[in-house]
């Protein structure tokens, strides 16, 4: 035993309780977070050192604490708003914590971890919640008529960038070839464990080899993809409605607890795909925020979980752990000395082996043979969680309805949908007419007719440039701020209502000269706004 407690790594000391455990999740989410492109490199190299110290040493509720106020405090001194849809529900999450947390070591002082797991339990409702309403909230904007434009939609086209991804070479053979392989590989394992095709598991046997012909058409699609053309609309329109169901429909039925392990099952192998294309970071926090969904009998079977190998033992949350660290290590290599290629796909790779490796023992224990522990679900309320905390969700809602009050295009859980709400109508099939519209910002807009875009290096997603775009004046005197602060000089030709003007420098325009930010430039954040239809996907 002394033996086997030396050997575990990355972690000294392996997270036992479901706190320890949970709060190792989401430190992990966010040092990927901060580590996706080290826009902070003091900042990151710091949070990145301290996490690994609060984790190899034992997360403790002070250690996370110290965490959530250092994350919490950078992204609303530094970031904020110009932040990441999940990263809005991160900083929500993080205030509710912080103050969980706070008041429970001012009454209970630093004792046991009985305390900690209790922190865990008045929380946990709160994370359900919250990751119920993020994948509602954003199936609810997309739907609009754009987002069935096959043309158009975001869903098809995350569809063909995941596609790409598989079939990129690395080390001259398709990367979808090893996947497909190594799924087989264990898929064999699973179904050797005895419950797949046993008495009084018919449905399981249905539902399981209707997962693998569904892999197994996923895989002929990507193989075939550049003979596929007459089936890409077919295809396209699958996609949206898939995506659709999953975080509309998924969402909202998480609350049954007798559905909760199929769609976390799904939400899984959804952020598994998204992850090759980029979507690291949200993909670690849905699956710190899906840890809340184990009832505890999963729960304890995914941290008891080790790896033995010629005596000694690994945890299997520190190898986890230890893929992230290298993750967030390279992440910053490639940033900021030299690019490594393929890393976006690679990173992803390494991200879903890193969550197979932890997940895996409760694959084992749902394909073996009665007896196993019974998945239950879990409730989505607890007793012990204060009204106050609800308080969350509201907020969540809250930011979801900006756009279709007028505010913030950015930020609001819209990402990826096609939505648009600029204007006197909306793309939303329900929402069409605005009805909600309460503030004018999005539509007092400045278009762009001539922009130098190396002048876009400092401004948050200028993505492939805004010539011929228009921006809301609320986000345009953000760019002008920005470009203030950074020093440039910028010439510029616009279009404000109506009018054409060309200036050799908009920075010290009298007119639009923004030295400092306003309230709303402090609050809101906008999408550039394109011309015509239909409303093409963007971030």
């Amino acid at each position: 035993m002394q033996v086997a407690a030396r050997c575990r790594f990355p972690s000294l000391r392996s997270p036992r309780g479901p706190f320890s455990v949970f709060a190792t999740f989401y430190t992990v989410a966010m040092v990927l977070e901060f580590s996706e492109r080290w826009p902070t490199p003091w900042f990151t190299g710091a949070f990145l050192t301290a996490a690994t110290i609060a984790v190899a040493t034992g997360m403790t509720r002070i250690a996370f604490l110290g965490l959530l106020v250092a994350a919490t405090g950078y992204v609303a001194f530094f970031q904020f708003p110009e932040v990441a849809n999940h990263v809005n529900l991160m900083i929500c999450l993080n205030i509710a914590m912080i103050g969980v947390l706070s008041v429970s070591l001012l009454r209970r002082g630093r004792s046991a971890d009985d305390d900690a797991d209790v922190d865990y339990a008045v929380i946990a409702p709160v994370l359900r919640m919250s990751l119920m309403l993020i994948y509602a909230l954003a199936g609810f904007h997309k739907l609009n008529s754009d987002y069935f434009d096959t043309a158009a939609s975001c869903a098809a086209g995350i569809l063909t960038s995941v596609i790409h991804a598989l079939r990129t070479d690395l080390l001259g053979i398709p990367v979808v070839v090893p996947i497909a392989l190594g799924a087989v590989f264990l898929g064999y394992r699973l179904v050797r464990r005895g419950r797949f095709g046993g008495a009084g598991n018919r449905l399981f046997t249905a539902v399981t080899a209707a997962v693998g012909l569904a892999g197994l058409a996923m895989v002929a699609v990507v193989v075939f993809y550049t003979h596929l053309d007459p089936l890409l609309t077919a295809i396209g329109l699958t996609a949206a409605i898939a995506v659709l169901g999953w975080e509309l429909v998924g969402g909202l039925l998480l609350a049954v607890p007798r559905l909760q392990a199929a769609i976390v099952a799904f939400a899984l192998t959804m952020h598994a795909a998204l992850a090759l294309i980029g979507f690291v970071d949200f993909g670690s926090m849905a699956a710190a925020l899906l840890f809340a969904f184990l009832p505890a009998s999963y729960r304890q079977v995914l941290i008891d979980g080790a790896i033995r190998s010629r005596g000694r033992t690994l945890s299997r949350i520190g190898v986890y752990v230890g893929i992230a660290i290298a993750i967030a290590l390279l992440s910053g290599a490639n940033a900021h000395l030299d690019r490594i290629s393929h890393w976006t796909l690679i990173s992803g790779m390494a991200f879903d082996a890193a969550v197979l490796i932890v997940i895996w023992p409760i694959l084992v224990t749902v394909f073996s043979p009665s007896p196993r522990p019974e998945w239950g679900g879990v409730r989505i309320i607890d007793a012990r969680t204060p009204v106050v905390l609800y308080l969350v969700p509201a907020a969540l809602i809250g930011i979801a309805l900006t756009p279709y009050l007028g505010l913030r295009t950015a930020g609001n859980f819209s990402m990826f949908s096609n939505l648009r709400t600029e204007g006197e109508r909306s793309n939303h099939l329900l929402l069409g007419g605005n009805p909600l519209k309460i503030w004018g910002y999005q539509d007092d807009i400045v278009w762009i007719i001539d922009i130098d875009d190396r002048y876009g290096d400092v401004i948050h997603h200028y993505d492939a440039g805004a010539r011929g775009y228009a921006l809301p004046v609320v986000e345009f005197r953000k760019w002008i701020n920005e470009w203030d602060e950074a020093g440039y000089r910028v010439p510029l030709t616009y279009d404000y209502r109506g009018i054409r003007y060309t200036t050799d420098d908009i920075v010290t325009d009298p007119i639009w000269r923004t030295p400092n930010r306003t309230l709303p430039m402090v609050l809101l954040d906008f999408r550039v706004i394109q011309p015509g239809e239909p409303n093409y996907c963007r971030w």
